[in-house]
C-alpha cells in the first residue's frame, strides 16, 4: 500500500511538473545572461520592441507576475512576437544605474523601449489578470501609450479631453513631476471652472502640488466657495500636503551626489506662508531643516533638529521610526547622534507601555484589535543594533 502511495505521489508531482513546464514554455521568454545593450541589440536585429520588467528580489507583486502571469500562453504568444524581453534586478549589477537612468520610482515597473531605447510606455504594478495587464500593454503602445500621448502634448495639443487622457497615462506610469506640469496647463485660468466642473476639480486636488501654482492661489483664495461646493476636509487635506512637501524643491541634487540649498528661494517660501496665515508653517520649516540636515550629511544638526521637534510638537512614530533608520543607515561613526536617536526610543517605548496600561480591561471573548506596526518592536530592535 505505501509503494502504491509513493507511485501514486510521484505521478502526481510528475504530472504537476509537466504543466509548469508547459505553462514555461508557453509564456513569455526572457533573455538570460544579457546586458541591457545586449539585450537591447537583439531587439534592434530582429526588427522587435525591447521590454524590461525592473523588479527587485524582495518585491511580492514582482513574484506575482513572473510566476503566475509571464508564464501563461496568452501573454507568451503576444510578447514573444513583439518583444525581446529580459528581467533586470534594480538593486544588483547594472539595475541600480538602469534605475536612475529611467527614472523608476516603483517596483515592478514594466518598460517598453523602442529598438533605439526610446520609452514607448511604462506600467507600474502587476495586475493578476492576465488579460486586464495585456489589454494595458496593447492600449499603452497605440494611441493612448506614454510615447504617442506625449508627441501629442509636445506638438501643442491642449483641448480638455486630451489633457486629462494624458493625465492618466502620466498617473499610470507614476510621473507625478509631468502630472504636476499638465495639470497647471490643464487648468491655467479655469479656477471658476473648477467650481461647476468636478473632474477639473478632480484634477486638481489628485495632481496639482505645488502651493505657488495658479489654481492654488485662486482655490486658496476662494476656499470658502470651494467648501460649499464640495466639502471642506478633502481640500484642506490636500492643501496642508502641499505646503509640506513643497520645500523640499529647494534642496537639489546633482548627477554628481553634490547638494545645494535655495536659502533665497525658502526664505520666500516663508514669507509666502506666513501671508497666506498658514497655520503649521513653523512646523514646516523645522522639518524642512531636518530635511536640509540630513541631505547635506550634518549628522548633529539632523539630531538637534528631531529632538527639538519632538519636545515642540509631539512624537510621531512613524517619524521618528524613519529618523533613525536614516541615522542607523548613513551615520553609524557618531555616537552623540545614535546615542539620542536611543534615547526618542526609550523614551517612546515608555510611553507607549504607559498608554496600553491605560487602556480599559477586555470583555470575557473580546480581542484587542492589533495596530498595523508594532513600533516597540521595531523600536527595540533597533535600540539593540545601535548600542552595539
Amino acid at each position: 500500500m505505501k509503494g502504491k502511495l509513493l507511485l501514486l505521489l510521484a505521478a502526481v508531482c510528475c504530472c504537476f511538473g509537466g504543466l509548469r513546464a508547459q505553462e514555461a514554455e508557453g509564456g513569455v521568454k526572457f533573455v538570460e545572461g544579457k546586458t541591457f545593450n545586449e539585450a537591447l541589440a537583439m531587439a534592434k536585429e530582429s526588427g522587435k520592441l525591447l521590454f524590461v520588467d525592473c523588479y527587485t528580489s524582495w518585491c511580492g507583486p514582482c513574484r506575482m507576475m513572473a510566476t503566475k502571469v509571464f508564464p501563461q500562453k496568452l501573454i507568451g504568444d503576444y510578447f514573444n512576437e513583439k518583444f525581446v524581453s529580459v528581467k533586470i534586478d534594480m538593486e544588483k549589477g547594472e539595475g541600480p544605474e538602469l534605475h536612475k537612468r529611467f527614472n523608476v520610482r516603483a517596483y515592478p515597473t514594466f518598460l517598453f523601449l523602442d529598438a533605439d531605447g526610446k520609452e514607448l510606455h511604462r506600467i507600474v504594478g502587476g495586475d493578476a489578470d492576465a488579460a486586464k495587464f495585456l489589454a494595458k500593454v496593447k492600449e499603452g503602445l497605440g494611441e493612448k501609450g506614454l510615447a504617442a500621448m506625449t508627441a501629442r502634448y509636445d506638438g501643442g495639443e491642449r483641448d480638455t479631453t486630451f489633457l486629462m487622457d494624458y493625465l492618466e497615462v502620466l498617473d499610470g506610469a507614476y510621473d507625478a513631476e509631468k502630472s504636476a506640469e499638465v495639470a497647471e496647463v490643464l487648468l491655467k485660468n479655469r479656477g471658476a471652472d473648477m467650481l461647476s466642473n468636478p473632474r477639473l476639480y478632480g484634477a486638481f486636488l489628485k495632481y496639482n502640488t505645488s502651493p505657488l501654482s495658479e489654481s492654488f492661489r485662486y482655490v486658496f483664495s476662494h476656499k470658502d466657495e470651494f467648501y460649499a461646493r464640495y466639502g471642506k476636509e478633502g481640500l484642506d487635506r490636500m492643501m496642508s500636503a502641499a505646503w509640506m512637501a513643497y520645500p523640499r524643491n529647494f534642496i537639489k541634487k546633482d548627477a554628481d551626489g553634490k547638494v545645494t540649498y535655495d536659502k533665497e528661494g525658502m526664505a520666500a517660501y516663508v514669507e509666502e506662508m506666513k501671508k497666506c496665515n498658514v497655520e503649521n508653517c513653523d512646523e514646516i520649516v523645522l522639518l524642512s531643516d531636518i530635511n536640509v540636515a540630513e541631505a547635506t550629511g550634518d549628522w548633529k544638526a539632523y539630531a538637534a533638529n528631531c529632538s527639538r521637534y519632538i519636545k515642540e510638537y509631539g512624537a510621531k512614530d512613524m517619524y521618528i521610526y524613519n529618523w533613525v533608520l536614516r541615522i542607523q543607515k548613513n551615520c553609524a561613526d557618531d555616537a552623540e547622534v545614535k546615542t539620542a536617536a536611543v534615547g526618542w526610543m526609550k523614551d517612546r517605548i515608555a510611553a507607549l507601555e504607559a498608554e496600553k496600561a491605560k487602556l480599559p480591561p477586555l470583555k470575557e471573548g473580546e480581542i484587542r484589535a492589533m495596530p498595523m506596526m508594532d513600533f516597540s518592536k521595531y523600536y527595540e530592535r533597533l535600540i539593540k543594533d545601535l548600542e552595539k
